[in-house]
């Protein structure tokens, strides 16, 4: 039992909840302990102050009772205060002739250490036999008595010392008090943290899917716990994307790879003629520029989410940039019979990098144009709230509900019939991140509809265009 209270003892030293509660605690009793003693001397000079006022308003009626009527009404006077019985085992009263004879008072003999006539002083007094202190004030009488006027320092002792009892119990109460509230808010702090532990040794473990259960009490804690599962999603996201990722450049590295491969080995058997080498060394070079392309988006969507391209920003034209993008997609657009609409206002500004946005632009267009049955219609928006929006839309097929979350996904390609990786809308989808707007999908009844929404900058120059950044 003796072993396990030491354990527990260290336990609780170790404890950074304890120790900062009893460093508090104690800081706390050291601050009312300096208030206590600055209200202990103020109250005992006051205690002082009003002891000597009491004792120099006896001295100065005594002295005028001798003054008027002599020594033998002074002795009168002592006699009757001392058996009034007001203060009178408190009071201090001794007269003595010239030779030192006692003449009236309650004390036995002169008071031990007196210093000088007229100021009062702490002595040893001897009263009834007994032997103790007093603030005594000695007065020299015109014929040649002396008078001594004091009180007895007996109260002042006794309200002194159940002053210091009462500290010193009430600092044993709070020392009690600290230690047991030390240990309960650490035993609390534990439970709360514990759940957190919990929860990070089964990430930690591989279980990501694993959330910090969050209390009805929005509390600290309850924040913490919210912000860190909060933190987690994106964590598992981003896990989940990787995964997604690696495996499926690992598909794409790998087909092209093994078509080369292949080409390479049948070129390698006897009796290939020159032009068999020439098509195989040609289909070759054709899949390695593809895995150069493929490598080169990667490596460009990676720049764009660490915010590499950021120091380009620059106040443009978004209705410029989109008229030069448009009408690099018009002869397109008329051989594919379709048909591009524009509405646009005469000048909308933002803040961005003129080529990145014209290139998400191209991105939306190209994708529209594909899957647009007669139709592509783009639009710019403004709003109240300070944000542009530029809208891609076409009439076709459009895209299953189940579906539009995923667009932006690397490598997801709804139809593989089509050319490309499936990076183009995550091109757009960094680029848009790195303007600190967003990217939405929607239905279009019939078709699909691309809004990107951007932070609008009403400059007050003539900004540069797509086409003068080019």
């Amino acid at each position: 039992m003796i072993r396990n209270m030491m354990k527990r003892l260290g336990l609780l030293r170790t404890s950074v909840s304890f120790q900062l509660t009893l460093n508090y605690g104690l800081l706390v009793i050291l601050t009312t302990l300096v208030l206590v003693v600055f209200i202990y001397f103020q109250f005992m000079s006051a205690f002082h102050a009003q002891r000597y006022r009491q004792i120099e308003l006896s001295s100065q009626r005594l002295v005028a009772v001798f003054e008027g009527g002599g020594r033998a009404d002074l002795i009168r006077v002592i006699e009757h205060t001392l058996s009034d019985r007001i203060d009178s085992d408190r009071e201090v009263y001794l007269l003595v002739d010239e030779q030192g004879n006692r003449l009236a008072g309650n004390l036995d003999s002169v008071p031990v250490s007196f210093m000088s006539y007229q100021n009062i002083f702490e002595a040893s007094i001897v009263e009834d036999g007994k032997v103790a202190k007093g603030h005594v004030k000695m007065i020299l009488l015109t014929d040649g008595s002396v008078l001594f006027v004091g009180h007895d320092t007996r109260e002042i002792d006794a309200i002194s010392s159940l002053i210091a009892n009462s500290v010193l119990v009430a600092l044993f109460a709070a020392l009690l008090l600290i230690a047991v509230g030390a240990a309960i808010f650490r035993r609390e702090l534990e439970y709360r943290v514990s759940t957190v532990r919990r929860t990070t040794e089964k990430i930690g473990a591989g279980q990501l899917s694993q959330r910090i259960p969050l209390s009805g009490v929005e509390d600290e804690f309850t924040h913490l716990n919210r912000d860190i599962n909060t933190m987690l999603d994106r964590i598992e996201a981003l896990m989940n994307g990787v995964r997604h990722v690696s495996d499926t450049i690992a598909h794409n590295l790998r087909t092209p790879l093994m078509r080369v491969m292949s080409s390479l080995r049948r070129i390698q058997q006897p009796g290939r003629s020159l032009g068999e080498v020439q098509v195989a060394t040609q289909l070759a070079v054709d899949e390695i520029e593809n895995l150069n392309v493929l490598f080169g988006k990667l490596l460009q969507i990676t720049e764009m989410e660490a915010g590499v391209k950021r120091q380009a920003f620059r106040p443009c034209r978004l209705d410029a940039i989109v008229r030069d993008v448009t009408e690099m997609y018009e002869a397109y657009a008329e051989d594919k019979g379709l048909q591009l609409t524009l509405d646009i206002p005469a000048s909308i500004f933002v803040r961005a990098d003129p080529d990145l946005t014209a290139s998400a632009l191209a991105n939306l267009l190209d994708n529209a144009m594909k899957y647009a049955a007669t139709s592509v219609g783009i639009s710019v928006l403004g709003s109240e709230s300070g944000q542009v929006r530029l809208v891609v839309q076409d009439d076709g097929p459009g895209v299953p509900p189940d579906e539009l979350s995923h667009l932006g996904t690397r490598f997801h390609r709804l139809n593989s019939s089509y050319p490309g990786h499936g990076l183009g809308l995550s091109s757009v989808l960094a680029i848009v991140r790195l303007h600190e707007g967003s990217l939405h999908f929607s239905d279009a009844e019939p078709g699909l509809k691309a809004t990107i929404c951007l932070p609008q900058d009403n400059a007050a120059f003539e900004p540069a265009t797509f086409r003068d950044s080019r």
